[in-house]
């Protein structure tokens, strides 16, 4: 064997010393490596790079440096298998030290690291939740057609002398101006808007309203006070509006034209059933992922655990890459997207790192839970090949099928398997064993706050809890882990 472990001891401060001793033909053939490194970067008159004996290289550096790069060559190499063998989690660069090193005698270290604490659970059984209702009412489903009409609506041009009215379509140009001077988004030319929808600020589409079509006017209004550009915000524009045109939406008839484009439906009672199902499973899955966020808030609440500053510092590394990217591949500036929010500099990292600090916990938690209930939550062999065949029915190409079916039977996919499944098992558990108390009523609808986006959110950034996509759990040094709906 390359190297043995002779001793773990964990100190304070969640860190751990591991006393290794490296096999001395393991550093044998790191010497051989480190005198090629010195050689290939050693100038020493009258030798080319890369051309140094040996000898020359002790007499000019020393047999001690030579056994010292070798044995950081050996560290470097074993490092991996030592972590993964010791079945330890560091989360910092470690530290060696060298303790016995030489020439035909093993190798001497003591390597000492911060790894994951470990946390002491709160009570997670018998957690108080809230459970939306999963009924699906006519009311709704008679919301939702309206809106899939509107999907499809058309705009029809009304007659000439007709003023414009709320709900309108107008097609106009603009201009506006502050003392006389334009401003970062002053003008536009056959700009399209909705009449009441709140697009432009409330003032200039209630100006248009009345308007006929080919009609101009100037309106002297107030700059809305929470507009993004502070230095206009507040101050009074002149703007010249040209109405081009009015149109008025049409919604279609739910008759068997519109049903064509959704799919074959016998009429509109198929078509409406159909909506209901996929609403009552929409709904099932908000009472699902709101019970598990309830339970994961009251743990996180409850934990006492002071998160160490490298797993911060990591975290906080990849949000700002990942935010780096995605900015970068839309063209959009740092500062054009904090200033969109309306948010500083400090209090997006003041976000960033709090947003850091949840998710670990929530990793560290969701690991202490399945280590605590492994014998509860453990996939059976059937539930990993059901979930397979789940997976694989779900492709319609009998090649991709193959491939698929290739990984999932193979040692890493039924690992993915088992760990997803492992997941979804623990959340259903969770949810066994809490005290759901059932929402009566449904709050009325209310427009909502909008949040700052950073990586790890669901792109929408305006979607409400309930809308968003399944939680994904954050994971050291890999991609997110989500769990598997069934």
């Amino acid at each position: 064997m390359s190297y043995k472990l002779k001793s773990l001891k964990k100190v304070e401060n969640n860190k751990v010393i591991l006393d290794i001793e490296i096999a001395s033909n393991h550093l044998q053939k790191s010497m051989n490596s480190a005198y090629k490194e010195i050689s290939s970067k050693a100038k020493i008159p009258g030798f080319r790079p890369g051309k140094i004996p040996y000898n020359i290289i002790d007499v000019n550096f020393g047999k001690e440096y030579v056994l010292n790069e070798a044995a950081t060559i050996s560290i470097s190499e074993l490092y991996p298998k030592i972590v993964e063998d010791s079945k330890i989690k560091p989360i910092d660069y470690p530290k060696i030290k060298i303790n016995k090193v030489g020439e035909d005698i093993p190798l001497e270290i003591e390597v000492t690291v911060e790894v994951e604490p470990e946390i002491t659970l709160p009570r997670y059984k018998g957690i108080e939740v809230t459970g939306l209702s999963e009924e699906v009412t006519d009311e709704e489903i008679e919301k939702q057609v309206e809106s899939i009409r509107n999907n499809y609506a058309s705009l029809e041009p009304v007659e000439d002398d007709r003023p414009s009215e709320k709900g309108d379509y107008v097609i106009i140009d603009f201009e506006g101006k502050i003392d006389g001077n334009p401003f970062e988004g002053n003008s536009a030319q056959d700009y399209t808007l909705e009449l009441g929808s709140g697009t432009l600020f409330a003032e200039f589409e209630e100006a248009i309203i009345s308007m006929k079509k080919g009609e101009s006017k100037n309106v002297v209004l107030t700059m809305p006070e929470n507009i993004a550009d502070k230095e206009i915000a507040g101050k009074q524009a002149e703007f010249s509006i040209n109405l081009k045109e009015i149109k008025k939406k049409t919604l279609p008839a739910v008759d068997e034209n519109f049903l064509k484009n959704f799919g074959d439906y016998k009429d509109a009672d198929a078509f409406m059933a159909h909506l209901k199902e996929r609403m009552e499973q929409q709904k099932k899955k908000m009472r699902r992922d709101r019970i598990i966020s309830g339970i994961m808030d009251s743990l996180v609440s409850n934990i006492k655990l002071e998160v160490p500053e490298p797993m911060i510092e990591s975290r906080i590394k990849h949000y700002n890459e990942d935010l780096d990217k995605e900015l970068s591949e839309h063209k959009i500036s740092k500062s054009d997207y904090l200033k969109a929010y309306n948010i500083t500099e400090e209090d997006f990292n003041s976000n960033v790192r709090l947003s850091a600090i949840r998710e670990i916990k929530e990793y560290l938690i969701i690991n202490a839970l399945e280590k605590t209930e492994a014998s509860n939550i453990e996939p059976s062999e059937q539930q990993i090949n059901e979930e397979a065949e789940k997976i694989i029915s779900s492709y319609n190409k009998e090649e991709e099928k193959k491939r698929l079916k290739e990984y999932l039977d193979g040692n890493d996919g039924r690992d993915d398997l088992r760990e997803n499944i492992r997941r979804r098992n623990l959340f259903d558990f969770l949810i066994k064993n809490s005290k759901i108390v059932e929402e009566k009523k449904q709050k009325a609808d209310k427009p909502a706050a909008r949040k700052l986006w950073t990586p790890g959110r669901p792109k929408d950034a305006e979607k409400t809890d309930e809308e968003a996509e399944d939680k994904k759990l954050w994971v050291p040094d890999s991609a997110n882990k989500e769990e598997s709906e069934q």
